[in-house]
């Protein structure tokens, strides 16, 4: 079986790429032990930046781009990598086919320990986007803490800047959900599918759904197992 998982590997991961990938970021003692796997079909489109390694480096502690979705089309679906800012890892990542990985100059994304995007999602950092240990992230999920255009009020000032999201541990956000500018969730929170969440999730051990203002919590006292 671990023969079979080895070769897997070997057909599954951009060797070339990686070795570059490893290179650009990490000095050679690090980047020799190949901590990122780049699989085939991701377009490293910007790499800018630092990456932050709080753990010890070891063969493919993160995986960008692994096909795991069923529903994805594996022959035209594309990952992308698109950094300026820092990237912060506490652990172990995979980051699924056809997620987009978005962080702008000075701004800072952080990945707790076992974090799983299964594929097709976005994550766009313009200032601090943080997750927790254990979190599970389904498909087509879009993640920005920015509005990206500027909104004025009648004295000129900008009144939407970007806004700090925090996602605790243990949290696992549904497919197709949207989580924007200046939410914070709590830990061990589900946030049922197709939701959009603007507003803090302060208790735990709960479920939530719903659209802006009008998500509210669905069940109290839960648990969830991956």
């Amino acid at each position: 079986m671990r023969v079979k998982k080895i070769f897997s590997l070997l057909r599954k991961v951009d060797w070339g790429r990686t070795l570059y990938f490893n290179m650009k970021y990490f000095p050679p003692k690090v980047a020799i032990r190949l901590p990122f796997l780049i699989y085939h079909r991701t377009d490293l489109y910007k790499m800018q930046g630092k990456i932050v390694l709080n753990v010890t480096p070891r063969l493919g502690l993160v995986k960008i781009g692994p096909h795991g979705l069923g529903t994805q089309d594996v022959k035209y679906s594309r990952t992308m990598w698109e950094v300026s800012g820092t990237l912060v890892i506490n652990g172990k990542a995979n980051i699924g086919r056809g997620c987009r990985i978005s962080i702008g100059n000075g701004a800072v994304l952080t990945l707790g320990d076992k974090l799983t995007i299964t594929g097709r999602s976005s994550i766009i950092c313009q200032k601090e986007i943080t997750f927790g240990n254990d979190c599970l992230l389904s498909w087509d999920i879009l993640i920005m803490d920015t509005d990206f255009h500027n909104i004025l009020n009648e004295n000129g000032k900008v009144i939407n800047q970007p806004r700090p999201i925090h996602i605790g541990n243990h949290v696992w956000i549904g497919c197709r959900n949207t989580i924007l500018k200046g939410v914070s969730i709590a830990d061990n929170v589900i946030v049922s599918a197709n939701s959009t969440i603007t507003q803090r999730v302060s208790e735990s051990n709960c479920a939530i759904g719903g659209i802006g203002r009008d998500a509210t919590i669905l069940k109290k006292g839960i648990n969830w197992m991956q």
